[in-house]
């Protein structure tokens, strides 16, 4: 079989995305990572001139867009499907996924970007706010699983990324989770998420998202650095 190829960086949640899918369904596939503190070679712009990870080659056509691809895998390789087969858990699946691009991630980025330090307490509760949300949707739809559905799938690998990178909200804004009931079932998720082997596998530790994600704690992202010095950071050692 042809090997995909995927285009990466190590620290991209929305490549890990594309990563767990290769993964969970034994796609044969090679990485090419690139380094952050670089910028992409020529040819990856005349292939994606947005430059943005992750993109997939396969077959001869090039593919961006970490739900799209992810959606394109799952048709292209159906024999371990990472939807339900209920079509309306189906539907709720990618509603969820909308979701978390137009609420949850936003929500988690705009408070470790932050700089004024009197607006934390409102944005630690608007981002809180999306853990109580995602706590409803769950308790209403599969309250005694411990996935989205029945199984490991699309709606968790989505969310699962995102989850591990809120140890850098935890360490640069003092984020926490209640442990009460309004939080429960989130926090069964997010554990079962964490301790995935798979998303273990193609995460990295806390301590480096930590370190590699400094700049953004400084209200830098997508690349720029405080004044006066390199992008040391970001540096995959």
């Amino acid at each position: 079989m042809e090997k995909l190829q995927l285009y990466s960086i190590a620290v991209c949640p929305f490549a890990q995305r594309t990563k767990i899918v290769l993964a969970l369904k034994g796609i044969p596939h090679e990485v090419t990572e690139f380094d952050i503190s670089k910028p992409m070679p020529d040819w990856f712009h005349k292939m994606n001139p947005e430059e943005r990870v992750p993109v997939i080659h396969y077959q001869g056509k090039v593919l961006n867009e970490s739900s799209v691809i992810n959606e394109y895998l799952e048709d292209l390789f159906p024999e371990i499907p990472l939807f339900p087969k209920d079509l309306y858990s189906r539907a709720l699946s990618r509603v969820w996924t909308t979701w978390a691009s137009e609420t949850f991630i936003p929500a988690m980025y705009t408070l470790l970007m932050n700089q004024d330090r009197d607006q934390d307490e409102t944005l630690c509760k608007e981002a809180l706010d999306s853990f109580a949300q995602l706590n409803r949707w769950l308790t209403e739809h599969n309250p005694n699983g411990t996935y989205a559905w029945d199984s490991f799938g699309m709606v968790d690998l989505n969310f699962a990324p995102f989850f591990q990178r809120y140890c850098l909200n935890e360490h640069y804004r003092g984020f926490k989770i209640p442990n009460t009931l309004e939080y429960a079932r989130v926090l069964k998720w997010r554990n079962a998420l964490l301790a995935h082997p798979i998303v273990r596998q193609t995460g990295l530790p806390d301590e480096k998202y930590i370190r590699y994600y400094y700049d953004y704690s400084l209200g830098y992202g997508d690349g720029q650095v405080p004044p006066g010095r390199e992008k040391s950071s970001f540096a995959l050692d």
